[in-house]
């Protein structure tokens, strides 16, 4: 014991404080090695996520003891490389993500100074969408919401200008629905939100199919019946057609009159 300490006595300070830094350098570099080899290759689960989703899906990676990376500045979850596929059918299954949208914040993000002006047009008109989807979406009966609009460029040289068109795809909860006083207000709302868009021009569907409300030209809407009698009369032809329609399946095509 005595030969170890007066060795390291003849060696001096400078060259005990040499080996004590070596000997930390190597220990340092062991644990960073046994780290990396015990951490799973992290792989790309979802981006650009809406923030409701992304903390719903942070939630549910919690719970179910997933390891996850969350990229603060882009919004990007990362997961253990081999769960991929596993971890987005179990997201799937509980309706995540749910469809959160871009809004104004895509123009947050840094472009190049090469982008066309045909890509901030599209730009745009996404980040509007995505405004108009999170409002409807605020709306206490509706869970989900896509807004798709139409909105043509004026042509050179000429005089003709074709109006913004749009629709609308809701998805109510449960067995919600919306009330027609409900659906023209969703109209108004978009028609006020876009330059030149007419509330008569905006269809909305339900994920079921259902059309709530259907795109109608000025000349439909000044040729629609005003008058009770009008109304009597359309009724009575739809019926007349649809009776003639089921009789022809019996007695065949064309030997039907009314």
């Amino acid at each position: 014991m005595n030969s170890l300490t007066d060795t390291l006595r003849s060696l001096g300070p400078a060259r005990l404080g040499l080996m004590g830094a070596v000997a930390a350098g190597v220990v340092v570099f062991f644990i960073y090695m046994t780290s990396r080899l015990a951490t799973p290759d992290m792989a790309l689960l979802y981006a650009d996520l809406d923030p409701q989703d992304s903390g719903q899906i942070v939630s549910r990676l919690e719970q179910m003891n997933v390891g996850y990376r969350l990229s603060s500045d882009s919004g990007q979850i990362y997961v253990p490389s081999d769960q991929v596929a596993r971890l987005r059918l179990a997201m799937a299954e509980g309706g995540l993500p749910s469809g959160g949208s871009n809004g104004y914040e895509i123009f947050d993000r840094s472009e190049g100074l090469g982008t066309t002006n045909f890509v901030q047009n599209i730009n745009r008109v996404r980040a509007l969408e995505g405004e108009l989807a999170r409002t409807i979406r605020s709306i206490t009966s509706i869970e989900n919401a896509r807004v798709h609009l139409v909105m043509p460029q004026r042509a050179l040289f000429t005089r003709d200008r074709q109006d913004p068109t749009a629709s609308i795809v809701i998805a109510m909860r449960g067995k919600n629905r919306l009330e027609h006083g409900q659906i023209q207000a969703i109209q108004n709302l978009v028609a006020a939100a876009v330059p030149g868009l007419k509330p008569n021009l905006i269809s909305i569907v339900d994920t079921n199919g259902n059309l709530l409300a259907r795109t109608t030209s000025e000349e439909d809407l000044q040729g629609t019946a005003t008058t009770a009698e009008e109304m009597r009369v359309g009724l009575e032809r739809r019926m007349a057609r649809t009776i003639e329609e089921l009789l022809e399946r019996s007695v065949g095509l064309g030997n039907v009159r009314s």
